[in-house]
């Protein structure tokens, strides 16, 4: 899963950024920043540490606001404690982004532009499949097809009871990852960490009464979306991020490890089933099952992942794009010195209509 500073650094720094229109980007502005689903106020610090040193930003604004409360109680807390006004720029992260979006469709002048990224603006699939069983069949299915080989044992391993999980030292992790009690752990573990609970996933629900009154709503307030494109495989980084040790490192590491070992198994009975022939058959059955698993943590997971988020669609949206046909000298500058800034930058601003395509079969930030 990308981290929040990949993105920053990747767009916020690019021309979209450099040369938009929104003189908040220019030298001695402010920034309100919102974090999203489970964070605080030291989520996005990295992040603000990076745009102040590069962006020469004179006032930056980090608070902890309550993520499991509902999106427009939510952006009452950011209305409460951010400063808002009009050199101000509001930049929210997935849930944030959407309390931003709410803010900003109360009151266009409470920051001079907005900018969400890998926000839910219409919406998460995954806060419907986490109350309608489609995420707990998923991790149901997965443990099932994890504990096919090992319920029958291997060449190189005794069978292992049903339900027990695996023991295999060096990946001890999943003698308690691959219990019978997978199903309700992870998709409470997971949804826990997301923050998908309470009101917040209530709003969340595409279609909920929430969206619902939002959908034609808008903000004349300039604004930019950032969607971002994850690569395979998307749940292990997922997982890596949010459950094991804060690294999507780790989870891909954790997986390999996994499928690599599920491999070994694999081979172990197809060769016992060329040297024991008269068991061929027996072995062949047996490494069936083993490659269940590892199919699973190969291909399967990720599969069914792309299912539970809802990453089936391709988005055509209607844009604008920008470019600075002037200096940096003068578009800042200069025309910090005159009477209306905006409107001495807005001479310099050329715009043409354009199309984005947003496929999310390389969903965005691989959650929402």
């Amino acid at each position: 899963m990308k981290t929040i500073s990949q993105i920053v650094r990747y767009i916020l720094l690019s021309q979209l950024i450099v040369n938009n229109p929104l003189p908040i980007l220019g030298q001695s502005r402010g920034i309100d920043w919102i974090h999203g689903l489970g964070g605080n106020h030291e989520s996005l610090e990295s992040v603000d540490n990076f745009f102040f040193s590069e962006r020469q930003i004179t006032s930056s604004n980090r608070e902890s606001f309550t993520t499991n409360i509902g999106i427009h109680e939510m952006a009452v807390e950011v209305d409460n404690k951010t400063q808002g006004g009009g050199t101000r720029l509001g930049i929210g992260h997935s849930l944030g982004g959407a309390a931003v979006r709410q803010v900003s469709l109360w009151n266009s002048a409470y920051w001079h532009g907005v900018i969400t990224m890998g926000s839910p603006l219409r919406g998460a699939q995954i806060s419907t499949s986490a109350s309608d069983g489609t995420n707990t069949a998923f991790v149901g299915s997965g443990r099932d097809k994890m504990m096919a080989g090992p319920n029958v044992g291997s060449a190189v391993s005794p069978p292992i009871w049903p339900g027990l999980g695996l023991e295999f030292s060096f990946i001890q992790p999943l003698a308690t990852l691959y219990s019978n009690s997978i199903a309700e752990w992870a998709n409470n573990r997971l949804m826990s960490k997301f923050g998908l609970s309470g009101q917040t996933a209530e709003d969340l629900k595409p279609g909920s009464n929430y969206q619902n009154t939002r959908a034609g709503q808008t903000s004349y307030v300039p604004k930019i979306l950032i969607w971002g494109s994850e690569n395979y495989p998307i749940l292990w980084k997922v997982l890596g991020t949010y459950v094991i040790g804060d690294s999507e490192t780790n989870g891909v590491n954790l997986a390999s490890d996994i499928a690599d070992l599920y491999n070994l198994m694999v081979n172990g009975e197809e060769f016992q089933s060329w040297v024991n022939f008269p068991f061929h058959g027996f072995h062949q059955w047996r490494k069936g099952k083993w490659e269940e698993g590892r199919n699973w943590m190969n291909t399967d997971s990720n599969t069914g992942w792309q299912q539970v988020i809802g990453a089936t669609w391709v988005e055509t949206i209607n844009g604008t794009y920008w470019e600075n046909t002037c200096s940096e000298e003068y578009y800042y500058t200069y025309c910090d010195t005159q009477p209306d800034p905006a409107q001495c930058r807005s001479y310099c601003i050329l715009t043409y209509p354009t199309v984005y395509y947003i496929t999310m079969t390389n969903p965005a930030m691989g959650l929402l």
